[in-house]
């Protein structure tokens, strides 16, 4: 369970990219992929941070391990400012701070035996003898269910659950106290999805972890998650305690995205919210409310005006003026 004392403090993130330039004019437009975000990870919890593709999600979670230098903002974890430190000392830092990636053979060297990968953090971070890293090795491997005889094979003898047991494992081998989860389970089968789900709870509780789960699926999130952020065109449109989320949602879009669960049950019948409109190009800037093309219950001053981030209830936040005027 969560300690209370918060381990990350993301200020006012912003990425942007340039588009339509020519080589040294200036670009003609930006593509805001991460636009004024800021929340806060308490030390033991999963943060989750939903939202369809090309919302920021990933590119949020890439810059707080810095493996895409942020615009602007400032990224404070466990006290540091990431953004101060320079490439060496970032390094250094990266032992506290590690990624589970989406795509469980991509993520590894074809051409290594999983032993190896998941030794090699080890090595480049100088950690014990040879015989030492091979007894550690062995052990990773148990604890995220895999039989340590594995380690002399390779990636492909594997399934994908098997794979993304190593990434784990590889993710594991520095002992972190934060790990980025880009969509660790998307690409796998839905049964499998399950396994990697509980086990990464097993983990966080053995080894004290804190997260920030990534992910499109608001099953999964409703799961695993103690809270979620809701993404939409780079920024955060509402923020709190999973089952208050998920019981009231309180943005149009959070709502949107809530009704798409699939339900169990084929006599019990639910009301489907869908949005106005297709999502708009990434590049152009809308003036207002960024959901408001797409919102069923837009108003005027919706198109005009961009809602803050406003908390309404205790730990609950959202940009919605309909949300803050009610």
């Amino acid at each position: 369970m969560p300690d209370g004392q918060e381990l990350l403090q993301v200020f006012d993130l912003e990425k942007h990219y340039p588009l339509g330039s020519a080589l040294f004019a200036r670009p003609k437009h930006w593509v805001r992929a991460v636009d004024g975000v800021s929340f806060s990870i308490r030390s033991g919890e999963t943060l989750g941070l939903v939202g369809e593709s090309g919302s920021g999600k990933t590119t949020t979670g890439r810059c707080i391990l810095r493996l895409t230098e942020p615009t602007s903002g400032r990224i404070v974890f466990d006290g540091v400012d990431l953004l101060a430190l320079r490439p060496r000392e970032m390094r250094a830092m990266r032992r506290h701070l590690q990624v589970i990636f989406q795509d469980p053979y991509a993520s590894l060297d074809p051409r290594m035996t999983i032993g190896a990968s998941v030794e090699e953090p080890l090595i480049i971070h100088r950690v014990g003898s040879r015989p030492e890293r091979k007894v550690k090795v062995r052990a990773l491997l148990e604890d995220v269910g895999l039989d340590p005889g594995f380690a002399s094979r390779y990636p492909h003898e594997f399934s994908g659950g098997q794979r993304q047991r190593v990434g784990i494992a590889r993710a594991l081998a520095l002992q972190p106290k934060f790990i980025v989860a880009d969509e660790p389970v998307s690409a796998l089968d839905v049964s499998v999805q399950a396994q990697i789900v509980n086990l990464l709870q097993v983990l966080q509780r053995r080894h004290g972890l804190t997260y920030l789960f990534i992910s499109h699926g608001m099953a999964v999130v409703q799961h695993i998650c103690t809270r979620v952020g809701v993404m939409y065109l780079g920024k955060l449109v509402e923020l709190g305690e999973t089952e208050a989320l998920f019981e009231r949602p309180l943005h149009p879009y959070t709502q949107v995205l809530r009704s798409s669960i699939p339900n169990p049950d084929p006599e019990a019948g639910r009301e489907r919210i869908r949005p106005q409109a297709d999502p708009p190009a990434t590049a152009e800037r809308i003036p207002g409310c960024p959901f408001h093309p797409r919102c069923p219950y837009v108003m005027e001053e919706c198109r005009v005006q961009e809602p803050p981030l406003l908390e309404i209830r205790p730990g609950h936040k959202v940009a919605c003026f309909l949300a803050t005027s009610a």
